[in-house]
């Protein structure tokens, strides 16, 4: 069974005149709680052994976090197709050929935005997710489909729910 953790990216700065969409970072709090949940999702065995995040800065600082929380890291890139707006069925084809190279039991980090991520989990599953800010899916590979095997809110992360 390949695991799949589908991450929306945590607390982003507002937008401010001529600051693109991309170029928001996380806040002093967005660091603070997507680090807790990140490490909190680690505490309970999900452990990705490489990452993919959006190119958009607060997906890449969330997959800091959750790197940070891991006790040896792992390598980890970035794809177009996993920004807010990208094409679902262009990334259920992408995600065909990962989970077809990888390897038994690997555990993969996705991090992307809003309203991509309940897209995919619609598409690749048929249930609907209501992702937070540094909220997770975890999706399971398994019989040449996947399933919703559990969705984390980030209190539920940070173990405040």
């Amino acid at each position: 069974m390949i695991t799949i953790l589908l991450i929306r990216h945590g607390i982003a700065e507002d937008r401010r005149p001529g600051m693109r969409d991309a170029e928001r970072g996380l806040t002093a709090e967005g660091w603070e709680k997507t680090r807790a949940a990140m490490a909190g999702l680690v505490r309970r065995g999900y452990v990705p052994a490489r990452g993919v995040s959006s190119p958009y800065r607060r997906a890449a600082e969330t997959m800091v976090c959750l790197r940070e929380a891991t006790p040896q890291g792992f390598p980890v890139g970035c794809w177009e197709g996993l920004e807010p707006e990208a094409s679902v069925a262009a990334a259920r084809e992408w995600l065909d050929l990962i989970v077809g190279q990888a390897h038994p039991f690997e555990t993969i980090a996705l991090v992307s935005h809003n309203p991509f991520c309940p897209a995919l989990v619609r598409a690749l599953t048929g249930q609907d997710a209501a992702f937070k800010k540094a909220g997770c899916a975890v999706l399971h590979w398994t019989g040449g489909r996947f399933h919703l095997a559990a969705l984390f809110t980030p209190a539920e992360l940070r173990g405040d729910a």
